[in-house]
């Protein structure tokens, strides 16, 4: 086994005539217990292979793994080195502050099923097979990074008795978490992984400035949640979708109804300033939630969120009481339901009753079918910008497009139309007696009138609603 040391290695990044201060463009020792047939790996890094790891799919990788990290953590940082190969855990990681654990995916990879066996067809690159907590959702991560600047990239983790055909997941703990025994754990990174069927996928409280990019898998309970998180953090280009138990397969039906009905796709609890660019979702409960916890709501830029065949495409149970917005721009929340005939409850957003903060949606796409594009409530000023929206009232109930239930709501240069391109005289917004003012103008539906369905007189001082048109006959 190789010897990483500190001092081992300066010394022979001085034999190699490189300082300690010229780089890392040394050679890691080798050392004499390096296994026939291994390469070293350049730079200051390490092969798990030299650790007794072993690719077989059948022995437990645990304690190898480990070993790897903490001789790299010792040497002041270092990247612990996956080869291809398959590698079974029955325990779960710890990763210390400045270690990275690197397999040779340098995109995210996407692990379809196999109809006969429901393993993963891609058996190249490095694949992680997870058994450890089964029944115990509450149990250590798989992998915890318990440091500052912790990196994963290039990796496969996959849970091999996870059955796709049953009817409902077994709970598993994190797949991945920050600083789960740590007040915080800063500056932690995530890229090209593929997280094909685990319970619970990444959790990044205290993880001040994270960085998650190019991640796909199914996630079944919740796919990345965030809180406690007081500095910026970033997601982005995220695809979670049925790789593993794709919706059209025989026996993946409950599964998948089971998702729908129960798991959640991005949750934020407190985020300060949260940028999310270019994600997916789709098939779950909610798409993404915005939640208050007691370290409070989040705050943030959203850019290109998209949640396709969700019941509640997005909901905003809370989020940052101090005047600091959510803002969504170029998003895309679908409200459907496959429990629900038509969709016949379900919603593109929901702004809920507890709700503070402002939420303002620029050029983004409301659609179902659905029972209504959204819902206002809270105490939060809530508009719509140049929105499109289309596919309301799967249930023939006369449901609005918008319902407008909460104090403030700004609608805009809206396009609502039908699936079919006409929406007949279908209700564009309604306007409860909780709603204290409306700005409702400038927008156009296809349809025979543009209706406004209004409780009592609205005093115009607070409401207007005007220069709004209807394209039908």
């Amino acid at each position: 086994m190789a010897n990483l040391s500190r001092r081992n290695w300066l010394a022979t990044l001085a034999l190699a005539g490189v300082s300690s201060h010229g780089g890392r463009g040394g050679a890691v020792p080798t050392g004499a217990g390096r296994p026939v047939g291994i390469p070293p790996v350049p730079g200051l890094a390490s092969n798990v292979l030299e650790f007794g790891a072993k690719d077989d799919g059948k022995t437990d990788n645990t304690a190898a793994f480990q070993k790897a990290l903490d001789v790299a953590h010792s040497a002041g940082g270092g990247i612990v080195h996956v080869p291809t190969g398959r590698y079974l855990f029955k325990g779960h990681l710890i990763m210390p502050a400045y270690t990275t654990l690197e397999g040779v995916f340098r995109a995210p990879p996407a692990l379809f099923p196999n109809a006969s066996s429901y393993g993963p067809v891609s058996m190249g690159g490095s694949l992680l097979l997870v058994t450890e907590g089964r029944g115990r959702a509450d149990g250590p991560p798989f992998i915890a990074a318990n440091g500052d600047n912790c990196t994963i990239r290039g990796l496969g983790i996959y849970y091999p008795e996870q059955a796709p055909n049953a009817p409902e997941p077994a709970p598993y703990p994190w797949t991945i978490q920050a600083a789960p025994t740590n007040a915080t754990t800063d500056d932690f990174a995530m890229t090209d992984v593929a997280l094909v069927n685990p319970y619970q996928g990444i959790n990044l409280t205290g993880a001040a400035r994270h960085y998650v990019a190019r991640v796909y898998g199914q996630p079944m309970k919740t796919g990345i949640f965030v809180d406690n998180c007081h500095d910026v953090g970033r997601i982005e280009n995220i695809h979670f979708f049925p790789f593993w138990s794709y919706p059209n397969d025989k026996g993946n039906v409950l599964m998948n109804q089971w998702k729908q009905k129960n798991g959640t796709a991005f949750a934020f609890g407190r985020s300060d300033w949260q940028y999310v660019f270019n994600t997916f979702c789709y098939g779950y409960y909610i798409g993404y939630h915005f939640i208050m916890t007691a370290e409070g709501g989040s705050s943030g830029n959203f850019l290109g969120l998209g949640a396709d065949g969700a019941f509640r495409g997005l909901v905003v149970d809370g989020a940052d009481p101090s005047g600091q917005p959510l803002q969504f721009t170029n998003c895309n929340f679908d409200g459907y339901n496959y429990g629900y005939p038509g969709g016949a409850e379900a919603q593109g957003f929901v702004i809920g009753p507890k709700n503070q903060s402002t939420v303002a949606m620029n050029n983004c796409s409301l659609w179902g079918p659905s029972k209504r594009c959204g819902t206002v409530q809270g105490t939060g000023p809530v508009s719509l910008v140049g929105c499109t929206l289309t596919g309301w009232d799967a249930g023939n109930q006369g449901e609005p497009a918008i319902l407008c239930d909460g104090p403030s709501t700004t609608i805009i240069g809206c396009q609502l139309q039908g699936l079919d391109g006409t929406v007949g005289r279908k209700k564009a917004v309604g306007i409860t007696k909780r709603c204290a003012t409306a700005v409702i103008t400038g927008n156009t539906i296809q349809g025979n009138a543009f209706v406004v369905d209004r409780s009592g007189l609205l005093p115009k001082s607070k409401f207007q609603i005007h220069s709004n048109v209807a394209t039908g006959r």
